[in-house]
């Protein structure tokens, strides 16, 4: 990283949180519209994209002659056309250059740049300070948020639904110190059910529509469509004509309503704040991967070592995920795509981080390394090949799994020591 973006970014997070407030940037909504883009993050092994040579930053710019805007867009097309039996034109830019593909119906097997980005409160904080002119950056947002840095599981949910769980139990802090304050439009009370949060929904739709009239922005969580629907995002509108929000949320390339329960609602404002020194950054975000490496029993998640436990002892059983058994072996991939994405933006904070604390610089190594051998026991498992499902190849990625466990659990030690050091 050249040190003239560290600077920048350093701006961004420490002297631009002294904006006045009102000061508007990026339209609510572009850091979602921006990333859901069809541009390729990685492609997958043995599928059509990395056999037609497609590598990562192509952008698909048409399937079957029409103009592909979104991943959604092309996901749709690819639905559409599945079972067509015809060759499709498919037309992608690398760089400068045009490349006109023939594909075959069906999935094009990429993963797309959005899922670079699986932690939805960074995502949303990011949008929110964009809109009030701060320049942030999502893997800083997301250390801070922990979700980069700390693997989380819910023990009562399908293993789909199993990363980032427990990012609220710092939100409060991350908003102070990237200069946000916070108001509750709802906080649930310890005794409430769900059928009980199902009666408030309709007052909490008009507090927050008072707070878009005001002009204020919105941070939900919770209410998205599937599969999202605990995400964390924003609200843009209120429509009268279908008495519904309207908002942002990961993988969205445009509004969503929402349509189911919302859990938290927050009205943001943007406040003068502080410098945020590098060194407390990451004493902060050590100290919170420290504390999640512990289990949340009394939550009903588990954090660190134990959601390691817990996806190994998932593995265990047959099928992988009772509760979507016919997409088990999508649950799990996603698992481990997110997981891996996760490592990549843990490490390229920790290289920022570096490079503000050179004389931590041996430590902050030894971390990246050790996420650095998680990401390659990862692609391991990608590459293997080996299928949820069958006996013997579960227990072999539960095999794969523990070893990725043992790393996380060195991994607790080396944190411990370099917040001593700083």
């Amino acid at each position: 990283m050249k040190p003239s973006r560290f600077l920048a970014l350093a701006a961004g997070f420490c002297a631009l949180l002294a904006c006045r407030q009102g000061e508007i940037g990026t339209p609510l909504g572009d850091t979602y519209e921006r990333i859901a883009r069809p541009v390729i993050w990685r492609t997958l092994p043995r599928g059509q994209a990395e056999s037609l040579g497609l590598k990562p930053g192509d952008v698909i710019l048409s399937y079957n002659d029409v103009p592909v805007r979104s991943n959604d867009d092309l996901l749709e097309l690819e639905a559409q056309l599945g079972q067509s039996g015809s060759a499709i034109p498919l037309t992608a830019l690398r760089g400068d250059e045009e490349l006109n593909l023939v594909v075959r119906p069906g999935e094009l097997g990429y993963m797309p740049e959005a899922d670079r980005y699986p932690s939805s409160l960074a995502l949303a904080l990011e949008d929110i300070l964009s809109h009030f002119g701060v320049d942030v950056d999502y893997d800083w947002l997301a250390a801070l948020s922990s979700e980069s840095f700390t693997f989380t599981a819910e023990k009562t949910e399908s293993p789909s639904r199993w990363p980032g769980g427990l990012s609220q139990t710092y939100l409060d802090d991350l908003a102070r110190s990237v200069g946000l304050s916070l108001s509750d439009l709802y906080e649930p009370g310890e005794t409430d059910s769900a059928p009980a949060a199902r009666g408030e929904q309709e007052k909490l739709t008009r507090a927050i529509h008072t707070a878009l009239n005001r002009g204020r922005t919105v941070l939900v969580r919770g209410g998205w469509p599937e599969p999202g629907r605990d995400d964390w995002g924003l609200v843009t509108r209120y429509d009268p004509d279908d008495s519904l929000l309207y908002g942002y949320s990961l993988g969205s390339a445009g509004e969503l309503p929402l349509t189911g329960i919302i859990l938290e609602a927050y009205e943001t404002r943007h406040t003068r704040k502080p410098e945020l020194q590098p060194g407390d950054m990451l004493t902060t975000v050590l100290v919170q991967a420290l504390e999640m490496g512990q289990a949340y029993s009394d939550t009903g998640w588990e954090s660190g070592i134990a959601a390691y436990d817990l996806w190994i002892t998932a593995l265990d059983t047959i099928p992988f995920c009772p509760q979507c058994s016919t997409g088990s072996q999508a649950c799990f991939d996603r698992l481990v795509w997110t997981l891996r994405a996760n490592k990549e933006s843990a490490n390229r904070f920790l290289t920022d981080m570096r490079m503000a604390l050179p004389d931590q610089a041996s430590l902050i190594d030894e971390i990246t390394a050790d996420n650095t051998a998680i990401i390659g026991k990862l692609d391991g498992i990608i590459q293997s090949g080996a299928k949820v499902g069958t006996r013997q190849d579960q227990q072999k990625l539960a095999m794969a799994v523990g070893e990725i466990e043992q790393i996380e659990a060195d991994l607790l030690s080396v944190y411990e020591d370099l917040i001593g050091e700083l």
